[in-house]
This record gives structure tokens, C-alpha cells and sequence, in this order.
């Protein structure tokens, strides 16, 4: 089982899907991979992508992009991500 689908349903979770829905999993799974994408690029291991501040970072970055809004407004990743993102970077990455 890969990393985007073990992650698959603790984001439904988090967004109060049920695991049993699948009307959002592509975009719930393409929005899982640009995360993990973006972590992996700060020199991450793949050891490490399971590790619960990654999760931490899946969640905040699926949660701030997930669905769509009609009035044009950009959506930005808090500021508390890239923090975190920094700390993860310093201490897992290679």
C-alpha cells in the first residue's frame, strides 16, 4: 500500500468524510501527492513520510486546497506550515 493511500483516509477523516465515500478521492489523492511532493523536495526521506508531523503537514496542506470556491479568492498555506515544514526539513531531512 502506498503513502497516499495509507493517508487517504485519515484526510477523509480529518475533513469528516466517510471512508466508504469515494466522490472526492482523486482530488483528495492528487492534493496528498503535491504535499508529499513539496516535503520530499525539502530533502525528506521516504522513511519518514509517515511519520506524524508529515501527516500533520498532509492534513494542513489538503485541508487549506481541498474544494473549490466560486469568488476567485486565493487560497495560502499558513504560515504555521511552512514552520513546520522548516522543522521537518532540519530534522528528517538528508
Amino acid at each position: 500500500m502506498s503513502v497516499s493511500s495509507n493517508l487517504l483516509n485519515l484526510v477523509k477523516s480529518s475533513l469528516m468524510i466517510s471512508e466508504s465515500e469515494s466522490f472526492a478521492d482523486t482530488e483528495l489523492s492528487a492534493l496528498i501527492e503535491s504535499a508529499l511532493t513539496l516535503v520530499k523536495s525539502t530533502g525528506v526521506s521516504d522513511t519518514h513520510l509517515l511519520d506524524h508531523d508529515v501527516q500533520s503537514l498532509v492534513l494542513i496542506y489538503v485541508k487549506t486546497f481541498f474544494g473549490f470556491k466560486g469568488d476567485g479568492s486565493v487560497k495560502e498555506l499558513p504560515q504555521a506550515f511552512y514552520f513546520l515544514l522548516k522543522q521537518v526539513s532540519i530534522s528528517k531531512g538528508t
